[in-house]
C-alpha cells in the first residue's frame, strides 16, 4: 500500500470511528472520538456548564414537588454499584456507567471495577475494548441507516430561522451544513444530545468510563461481552418518531448551552452516586418549557424502556452462572422499569453497594 492509500485510508477510518462516536455519545455505549468533517481539536477543552442543582434548590417548593412527580423514576435512583445474590452462586455485580470521558467518572468506574479480579465474564453494552478499526465498521453500518443520498432531510423540519440554528449547533459538533442536509433527523438528535466539549474531549481518543471497563475486564483475562449488537442499538435511535426528532433538534438549536449545563449536572450528580435526580433537578430549574420537557421526557422512554427489558433477560443467564460483572449506563439502572427493579423481579436479591 502506498503512503498516500494508507494515510487515505486511517483518514476514512478516523471519520467512521467519529461518527459512530459522536451519535451514541451519552445515548449508548459509543466507545471513542467524534467528528464528522474535521480533525481532531488540538487540545481537549474541559466542559464549562453549569450544574443546574443549586439552581433547583432555590425553588424549594418545585423542587418537592418535581420528586413526586418523578417518584416512579426516582426508585433505586440513588447508588451506582450493586451486588446481586442467588442461592448457589457466586455474587455478580451491576454498574452503573456515564459514557464520558471525565476523570472523576475514569476514577469511580476504576475503583468499582476491582470486582472485576476473579469474575467469570464482563458484560458492557456493546462489548469491546474496541480498536480503530472495529469502531470504523461500526461506524459504516450505522452510516448506512442514517445516510440520505438523495433529498434534504431538514427541508421542512424547521422554519430556516430554526434551520440555520441546527446548522450552526452541529457545525460545533464537525458537521458541515452540506453533510447535516443528508443525515437523517434521528442521526442529528443523537449528534445534538452530545456537548461539543465532550465531542472535542473525544476526539482526542480520551477513554470513557465503558471502555476502561472493557479493557480492565481484557487486561484480567476475563471474557468480555455484550449486551446488545451495533445494529440493536442503530435500530432503536433509526425508529425515533420524526416529529420528535424534529421538536427535540430545534429546542436544543434554540438553547444549546442547555446540553451543556445538563450534562455538567449529570455527571455531579452521577459523582455524588444518585443519578437519578437528574430529571427532578432540571424540572424544579425549570431551564426547559412543558412541551421541551415532554419531547425529552418521550426521547428517554424510546431509548431506555424496551431496551432495559431486553438487557436484563441477556443479563440473566450471565448472573445465574455467577460471577459476572456487568457494566451499562447509569439511567438504565433507576425506575420503576429500570434493571434493579427488573432483576428483583426476576428473583434476585439486589443490594446496593456503592
Amino acid at each position: 500500500m502506498t503512503g498516500r492509500a494508507s494515510l487515505c485510508r486511517r483518514r476514512i477510518v478516523r471519520r467512521f470511528a467519529r461518527a459512530w462516536a459522536i451519535a451514541l455519545a451519552l445515548l449508548f455505549a459509543a466507545p471513542s472520538p467524534p467528528s464528522l468533517a474535521q480533525e481532531a481539536p488540538a487540545a481537549a477543552p474541559d466542559c464549562q456548564g453549569h450544574d443546574l442543582s443549586q439552581r433547583a434548590a432555590s425553588y424549594p417548593q418545585a423542587l418537592a414537588w418535581a420528586r413526586e412527580a418523578r417518584s416512579d423514576w426516582l426508585i433505586n435512583g440513588q447508588g451506582l454499584l450493586w451486588r446481586i445474590d442467588k442461592p448457589n452462586a457466586a455474587p455478580s455485580f451491576l454498574f452503573g456507567t456515564i459514557h464520558s470521558t471525565d476523570e472523576r467518572a475514569i476514577a469511580i468506574a476504576k475503583t468499582a471495577a476491582a470486582h472485576i479480579v476473579g469474575a467469570k465474564v464482563v458484560a458492557t453494552e456493546l462489548g469491546g475494548p474496541f480498536d480503530t478499526f472495529a469502531l470504523a465498521e461500526m461506524g459504516a453500518a450505522m452510516m448506512v441507516k442514517a445516510l440520505a443520498r438523495d433529498g434534504d432531510t431538514l427541508a421542512g423540519l424547521a422554519s430556516p430561522e430554526d434551520t440555520t440554528l441546527i446548522e450552526t449547533n452541529l457545525a460545533a459538533r464537525g458537521v458541515n451544513a452540506v453533510m447535516a442536509h443528508h443525515l437523517r433527523a434521528w442521526f442529528l438528535v443523537a449528534l445534538t444530545e452530545s456537548p461539543a466539549c465532550e465531542v472535542a474531549r473525544q476526539a482526542r481518543a480520551l477513554p470513557i468510563v465503558d471502555q476502561v471497563i472493557a479493557q480492565m475486564g481484557k487486561d484480567l483475562g476475563v471474557k468480555v461481552v455484550g449486551l446488545e449488537t451495533v445494529a440493536e442499538q442503530t435500530d432503536v435511535l433509526s425508529s425515533m418518531d420524526p416529529s420528535l426528532a424534529a421538536t427535540v433538534l430545534v429546542n436544543t438549536a434554540r438553547n444549546p448551552d442547555v446540553s451543556d449545563d445538563i450534562y455538567a449536572t449529570l455527571l455531579d450528580l452521577y459523582v455524588e452516586g444518585k443519578p437519578g435526580e437528574i430529571l427532578p433537578v432540571i424540572d424544579a430549574s425549570q431551564i426547559l418549557t412543558r412541551q421541551e420537557t415532554e419531547a425529552e421526557d418521550e426521547v428517554a422512554q424510546h431509548l431506555l424502556g424496551g431496551r432495559n427489558k431486553i438487557m436484563a433477560e441477556r443479563m440473566r443467564p450471565l448472573i445465574e452462572a455467577g460471577g459476572a460483572f456487568v457494566a451499562v449506563g447509569a439511567l438504565h439502572l433507576a425506575g420503576k422499569g429500570g434493571l434493579v427493579a427488573l432483576l428483583r423481579e426476576a428473583g434476585f436479591t439486589v443490594t446496593a453497594v456503592q
